[in-house]
């Protein structure tokens, strides 16, 4: 019966192993239509394609981007040339008063929507100090209007999907 058991824990546990969501983080640009996962330290651009009121994307380009956010200080990061139904984005490190304390230290999410539609959408999040993803609460995305989103601990990886209209 004990052998029993255990081979019944080694299951559970390998099999918990090797079903960790698979990271679906792009590599050539564009990509195909789908639903991906970005690095913390990555600007992305995303173009989105409307089907009826949800919108699927693809991601256009994606490259790393090591610089902080000063979170104190307005900073443009956005391109100045927009491109239509596409959506800019920065994942990364960020901080407040000039970074001097661990506390300051913080994980944004910035994105410009460039979609002539408002936009819902859905993120769902990895901490470095967790195995999983969990969903997280997010902003609405309006036409032409930055937005940001901003944890209290490092983040690992990010996935947005669902993206469609807001009704109104």
């Amino acid at each position: 019966m004990k052998k029993i058991f255990i081979l019944i824990i080694v299951w559970i546990f390998t099999g918990k192993l090797f079903s960790q969501k698979n990271l679906n983080i792009p590599a050539q640009f564009p990509t195909e239509y789908g639903t991906f996962t970005f690095p913390l330290g990555s600007k992305i651009m995303l173009e989105l394609k409307e089907n009826g009121n949800i919108y699927e994307y693809r991601v256009l380009s994606m490259e790393q981007y090591k610089e902080y956010y000063p979170l104190s200080k307005e900073k443009n990061i956005f391109s100045k040339v927009v491109k239509e139904n596409t959506i800019e984005i920065f994942f990364t490190g960020a901080y407040y008063n000039e970074g001097k304390e661990d506390e300051d230290w913080k994980s944004v999410l910035l994105l410009k929507s460039n979609v002539k539609s408002p936009l819902l959408y859905k993120a769902d999040i990895k901490y470095y100090f967790k195995d999983g993803f969990e969903n997280t609460s997010i902003s609405d995305l309006y036409p032409n209007v930055k937005t940001s989103e901003i944890w209290a601990h490092k983040i690992d990886f990010i996935t947005l999907y669902d993206f469609e209209k807001i009704k109104k």
